[in-house]
């Protein structure tokens, strides 16, 4: 089982934590952090980057609702969800699915 496996596993339970990971991998939380590093990355930038691309791929999910997106990534309050992805992309999930709606219409108009 990889880190990034280990991680999603625990997001919805708001668990992916270090040590769980760790745990789940069956070597120590140094060890992780070293081998992190290793490739140069840290905990935190691993969890961040995947749930940056996890959250890309269910907002596609239109019958997905955003708070169930929120929950899936860890966030306890959907207002966390939404502040981290307009850091992540400087617009909210909802303006991502209203513009990707519009773009898909006008797609499917063109046809």
């Amino acid at each position: 089982m990889n880190v990034e496996n280990a991680i999603a596993t625990l997001l919805p339970h708001g668990r992916a934590e270090m040590a769980e990971v760790a745990q789940r991998l069956g070597i120590s939380q140094r060890t992780l952090a070293r081998r992190l590093a290793a490739e140069g990355h840290t905990f935190g930038e691993v969890v961040n980057s995947l749930r940056f691309d996890l959250a890309k791929r269910y907002l596609q999910e239109n019958d997905l609702q955003i708070s169930k997106v929120a929950w899936l990534l860890g966030y306890q309050e959907t207002s966390a969800f939404y502040h981290a992805f307009k850091r992540w992309t400087g617009k909210t999930p909802t303006q991502l699915r209203s513009t990707r709606n519009r773009h898909r219409g006008d797609s499917e108009l063109r046809l």
